[in-house]
This record gives structure tokens, sequence and C-alpha cells, in this order.
């Protein structure tokens, strides 16, 4: 793995002038408390949410029951955008894993100003970032995929280091069996990260990075 595959996808905010996050975070602002759900799967898709404080976690249940962990998302992001495009039902659960603040902007209003602003380009630019996010949570070895899961949680939280997250998110997030984390987590060594029963700790960032960063021979 090389070092850029750390970075996340690019936050909305990160990707349109000022003045358009501006105008987008002045609607109505609503908080969610951590464990709550922002969005549910299943849901017609009649609004958006600009995520303008807290951390959240983006949970999908296939039609196996099978649960998967898909992404993390904090603050500058813009979430439910992808049913509201297709026209569909939101496709996964959004949770709160802190106390969350996001703008709630109605469909057509979101739609309205997609169109005015010219924010096609900014949207399809974060979609094929996300992707990539996606693709890169599922290559390499396991303790490699984890570090680097931890390192996106890392920056896409505006730097904490501690979080409600349990082996089995972890398992979900990065595909694997429950046990596989538990010895990647062995691997990867109290020196850079501890879990708990229901909390991980990033210990060193530099630490996790070495993981995924081939070294250079002299």
């Amino acid at each position: 793995m090389s070092e850029d595959h750390s970075l996340p996808a690019s936050p909305l905010r990160a990707l349109v002038p000022h003045k358009e996050w501006e105008g987008l975070v002045c609607y109505r602002a609503q908080t969610y408390l951590a464990g709550r759900a922002l969005l549910r799967q299943g849901e017609a898709a009649t609004h958006v949410l600009v995520l303008v404080s807290g951390l959240v976690k983006v949970v999908r249940t296939d039609r196996d029951g099978r649960r998967r962990l898909l992404a993390f998302r904090g603050p500058g992001e813009i979430l439910g955008e992808m049913a509201l495009q297709c026209g569909a039902v939101r496709l996964a659960h959004v949770w709160a894993m802190s106390k969350c603040k996001a703008s709630v902007v109605p469909a057509e209003e979101f739609q309205r100003f997609v169109r005015e602003h010219r924010l096609a380009l900014p949207l399809a630019v974060m979609a094929s970032d996300r992707l990539r996010e996606h693709t890169e949570a599922h290559d390499g070895a396991v303790h490699e995929r984890l570090a680097m899961a931890l390192l996106r949680l890392v920056e896409v939280s505006g730097g904490e280091d501690s979080f409600s997250l349990t082996r089995e998110d972890l398992a979900q997030h990065i595909d694997v069996g429950r046990r596989a984390v538990s010895q990647a987590l062995k691997l990867l060594g109290p020196g850079r990260v501890k879990a708990g029963k229901s909390r991980i700790d990033v210990v060193s960032v530099e630490g996790l990075r070495e993981v995924i960063t081939p070294r250079v021979e002299a």
C-alpha cells in the first residue's frame, strides 16, 4: 500500500466554494444523540442532511440479513443524496456515533440548489472518491486494511482518537470475521491501537501510517 491510500474521500465542503457550503448549512438544523438514526434504510428520500458536526457510520442490511458497515462520515459531508438523485428509497441506515448536528435540506430545494450553483461535478467527484475508498477498504492484508480504516476515522472526525466501535463493527467494515480483526489488532499492537469491548483508541497515527507505507530500502 502507498501512503496516499490513507486519505479519506473528499467531503463536499472541500469540493465547493465557501459561499455554496454556507448556503447549504443555513437550513433548519437538527441534533442527533449518539446511537440515534439520522436516516433509515428503506425510507423515502425526502431530504438530504448536511453534517455540521459529529461522526456517523453508514450501515446497510442486505436481503439475507447480512449487516455491512459501509463508511464513516464526519463534518462537511452530505448524507442521503444518492437515493435522492436516483429517485429511490434510502439504501442504508446512517447512525450517529457521537452527538451530531445536521442541516435538513428538502429534496426539491437541494435539487434546485445543485442546478443553480452547478454542483453536479463536485457531487460526481465525491461519489468517485467514495467508490475508491470502498474498494481500498477491501484491498491488502487484514492488519493493513484495519490500519487504513482507523486512519480514515481519525481524518474524517477532525483528529479524534477514541471511537465508539466494536470489533464486530470493524469486521463488517473491512469484510472479514471478528476473529481476524482481533488477530489484526494484536499484530498492530497496543503501541498503535487499543481495543476495549465497545471502544477503539488510536494510540499512534504515525504508527498506523507506517503499516500501510512501504519501506524504502537504503
